[in-house]
């Protein structure tokens, strides 16, 4: 009687123990994580990570997943094909409006005049000397700036409907130019740098922050609410600080991050040290006014440009314990 009672106690002992150990040991268990990514400089935080190690170190295991078209990006992320991505603010606002989903986002990219990602770029032969000699052209442009060509055009003076505007895909866009399809692009680094100079010509560097706003917010990284909701707390964390390590290397280790960029990127290998990293700025919290503003600047429409300033919908910042 003495030996099965011992027994007893022993065997509740280990599942007391078990019970005590398994959420620890579940908490420590790296999370696979899918990152969806574009091909420019907006996705260096995560290239980052996973050159660097910053997610492997914060127990992260990555993959990342790259897109063309960020609208059918952002909704694979809401059906669960991607857990974390960044996407530019204005399709963000977009897709808010469309569905009424919101994106948790927890950093942002500015881009600035000083430091410029973006450019409207022509053959060196061109007759297009400034912005407004675009009228009556053809302009490229990447998924990336749909919903931001009608507002650089209006501050030139001209509309949609006096510029033959053709979306590209980003990996098609300089051939598209180079081969006389369009007459001029619109282009985000790391398009830029490799270009050849006896070819074309930059003819506005920083159309972003310069006709659309400034300081410009321009990309959101974060996640669906359902992935806040169901991913425990620790690995949010872990996500958090491994992204802002990542930050801090581009922001300390400039040509580090461009040895980076030419990595993802072979055609930019040999220019490397050409190429414009954009600022990335850590949040403790969302500049909402300059996003509000940029929202109001767009007027992707009526009721966005209406309630974003009283009623800040589109994002719900979150705060993440170190």
């Amino acid at each position: 009687m003495t030996k099965l009672l011992n027994i007893i106690i022993i065997v509740l002992a280990l599942a007391l123990v078990a019970v005590i150990l398994y959420p620890q040991i579940q908490e420590n268990r790296p999370a696979e994580l899918r990152f969806a990514c574009d091909s420019s400089v907006c996705s260096l935080p995560f290239l980052i990570g996973v050159e660097e190690s910053t997610f492997v170190q914060n127990k992260i295991i990555p993959e990342l997943v790259f897109y063309s078209d960020p609208k059918a990006a952002l909704a694979a992320l809401f059906e669960g094909e991607t857990d974390v991505g960044v996407f530019p603010w204005a399709e963000v606002f977009q897709y808010k409006l469309e569905t009424g989903q919101d994106f948790k986002a927890f950093m942002s990219e500015d881009f600035r005049q000083s430091l410029p990602v973006d450019g409207i770029v022509v053959p060196v032969k061109s007759k297009v000397k400034r912005l407004t000699d675009l009228k009556k052209r053809k302009l490229g442009y990447p998924p990336q700036f749909r919903h931001y060509v009608s507002t650089m055009l209006a501050n030139i003076d001209l509309t949609p409907e006096q510029v033959t505007l053709v979306e590209v895909p980003f990996s098609a866009i300089v051939e598209q130019l180079e081969a006389g399809q369009i007459d001029a692009a619109w282009l985000l680094e790391p398009l830029i740098c490799p270009l050849d100079t006896a070819q074309f010509r930059v003819v506005q560097d920083g159309v972003l922050p310069r006709f659309v706003s400034s300081p410009f917010p321009g990309a959101a990284i974060g996640f669906s609410p359902d992935f806040l909701e169901t991913t425990p707390k620790i690995v949010l964390s872990r996500l958090k600080m491994a992204c802002d390590a990542a930050v801090a290397l581009a922001e300390t280790q400039p040509e580090r991050a461009k040895l980076i960029i030419a990595k993802y990127f072979p055609y930019c290998a040999e220019v490397c040290g050409n190429c414009r990293i954009p600022e990335l700025e850590r949040l403790v919290e969302l500049n909402r006014p300059a996003v509000s503003a940029l929202a109001s600047r767009l007027n992707v429409s009526g009721a966005l440009a209406d309630n974003v300033a009283t009623e800040p919908f589109i994002v719900e910042p979150i705060r993440l314990a170190r």
